[in-house]
């Protein structure tokens, strides 16, 4: 897929997208706290991002939604090692909730956990295996929507536990992009300065 922006930027765009309404709709004045935690959410997220992932080309980008007491399980077929597993995860949506989630190898042995509204990943394979991918949503009492990227280098696509398609390839993103470019970059430079005032 052709992209004539950096992946950053399509990244943090979604992010942004959310942003900007929370800052432009008006909210009852008890939805201020939750304004203010994902304002702060978002800021971490970003600042994270830039810092460890300027570098990152991602093998796939999926939108993941899960209903409250349920689970996505995905699978990595890794053939050549050794190999890294690359990438994050975000709650979209405005949503400040936190979900679980992990990866294992073929033994249950997990690899890698983290629970919360956001993950930014990176670690060493050396094994050949199936390596599972599990997102949870046992915190949420709401349905919840993952955006997730990972790149481990095998090239080829995640394999789902089952054929049921919850996800949705990126594919049609780039005019979408190309459309809010603009409105990115500025809202991205008003943010920033924002966040290097505090």
């Amino acid at each position: 897929m052709s992209i004539n922006i950096s992946f950053i930027n399509q990244f943090l765009f979604l992010l942004l997208i959310n942003f900007s309404f929370i800052n432009n709709t008006p909210r009852p004045h008890v939805e201020e706290a939750k304004k203010q935690e994902y304002q702060d959410l978002f800021l971490d997220f970003s600042s994270e991002w830039e810092q460890k992932m300027q570098d990152f080309n991602y093998d796939y980008l999926y939108y993941i939604p899960i209903k409250p007491r349920e689970q996505e399980i995905y699978y990595e077929y890794v053939k050549t090692v050794p190999t890294t597993f690359k990438g994050a995860f975000f709650l979209s949506d405005e949503s400040t909730n936190k979900i679980e989630f992990y990866i294992k190898d073929s033994s249950n042995k997990i690899i890698h956990q983290a629970v919360g509204h956001h993950n930014i990943f990176e670690f060493n394979i050396t094994k050949t295996d199936r390596y599972s991918i599990t997102f949870r949503n046992n915190i949420a009492k709401e349905k919840v929507v993952i955006t997730f990227t990972m790149s481990t280098g095998q090239n080829n696509m995640l394999v789902k536990r089952d054929l049921t398609n919850t996800e949705k390839k990126m594919d049609s993103l780039e005019a979408v992009i190309r459309k809010f470019n603009l409105e990115f970059k500025l809202s991205r430079d008003i943010h920033t300065k924002r966040y290097k005032s505090k």
